[in-house]
């Protein structure tokens, strides 16, 4: 006796979404139409769209690939990688981690104060280089299209990290990486954007499943509904990120950072003077506020911001904020009210301590 499979509801339609094989043909109808509605998103084909488990996944494949480290790589695609400073850790743990294995030469490029990296060289046995879209922290765009232009000329893959990429257009790119929780989606589950004709050699091996590319059986669930998420409108909150940056510079102390840069609408992060993040973060959570010291990703270690630190930012004192599809208002007006008392609160306790 076998157990039913589970069904999922996406658009009021039952989908099968726990079976081992595509024995139900909705299931595989249900991916394909995903797949379909995430290369709209990302402005490429579908057959060029990979579902993988996280961006995280997804940055490390290709980076693995081009230093040659896929089970069926036979060589590396050049001599060096080139990421910037403020790269997600994904892409600067997995850099260093295969060049070092590789024998490659890791190129880490500076940025300004602002967050944007500086200008630099692309030498044509450059085996990829890694930019980020949006930062993950400050919300700071960079110059993709330059970068891709000079990547071109020296025969250079370009891969770009545009997990962040909400509410802005998704820049082209030979690899491009977009995670489904970003954007209203699931957790666990990425998507690998190619270019026509790039062949990119598989990191999992052993199953036929994504066009061959990657083993493993999909998350169908997750991929149903990162295929809802990619066909949902983002709400415009630039007012909302405007009215909060201008509020918080009001307050004594405060800097928000790479606010003469280019931003995406949904992150604010600014530095607060003498006060560490973490106290911040315990402050404003006992006034029911969410918010982060740094990346979200890693904001459980409480440790400095690589990317403020790379900015000459005060990269140990501060906070992130976020919005979403419920953000309102009134939740910019919670935090105006309430971060000037918890600065003076904490800046007075520090004086009597």
């Amino acid at each position: 006796m076998t157990a039913s499979p589970r069904m999922l509801v996406v658009d009021d339609e039952p989908v099968v979404c726990e079976s081992c094989t595509r024995i139900f043909s909705s299931q595989g109808f249900a991916v394909e139409t995903a797949r379909d509605d995430v290369a709209a998103l990302i402005g490429t084909r579908a057959r060029d769209v990979v579902f993988c488990g996280s961006g995280t996944e997804a940055l490390n494949w290709v980076i693995y690939a081009a230093c040659g480290l896929t089970p069926k790589s036979r060589r590396a695609w050049g001599r060096r990688l080139i990421v910037s400073a403020v790269e997600h850790t994904a892409v600067l743990d997995a850099a260093r981690c295969a060049t070092e294995k590789a024998g490659l030469v890791l190129d880490v490029i500076g940025v300004d104060a602002c967050g944007r990296v500086l200008p630099f060289d692309v030498p044509e046995n450059t085996a990829l280089v890694a930019l980020q879209h949006v930062n993950h922290e400050t919300g700071v765009l960079q110059p993709v299209d330059a970068v891709r232009e000079r990547c071109a000329r020296a025969g250079t893959r370009l891969l770009v990290d545009a997990c962040q990429s909400v509410g802005v257009p998704i820049p082209a790119a030979d690899a491009v990486v977009v995670s489904a929780h970003k954007r209203g989606g699931p957790g666990g589950v990425g998507v690998l954007g190619l270019a026509r004709r790039f062949r990119l050699d598989p990191l999992l091996v052993g199953g036929e499943q994504e066009l061959l590319r990657r083993a493993g059986g999909e998350n169908v669930a997750g991929i149903c509904a990162f295929g809802a998420a990619a066909r949902t409108e983002v709400p415009d909150t630039t007012p909302l990120r405007d009215r909060l940056a201008r509020g918080l510079l009001e307050i004594d102390g405060v800097e928000v950072v790479g606010i003469a840069a280019d931003r995406a609408p949904h992150i604010v992060c600014a530095t607060v003077a003498g006060i560490k993040g973490e106290a911040l973060l315990m402050g404003m959570d006992r006034y029911g506020i969410a918010c982060n010291s740094g990346s979200s990703c890693s904001a459980e270690r409480l440790e400095p911001s690589h990317v403020l630190l790379a900015m000459g930012a005060e990269a140990d004192s501060s906070l992130r904020f976020s919005f979403g599809w419920t953000s309102t208002q009134a939740d910019v007006d919670a935090v105006l009210d309430r971060l000037p008392r918890l600065v003076r609160d904490l800046r007075s306790y520090s004086a009597r301590a």
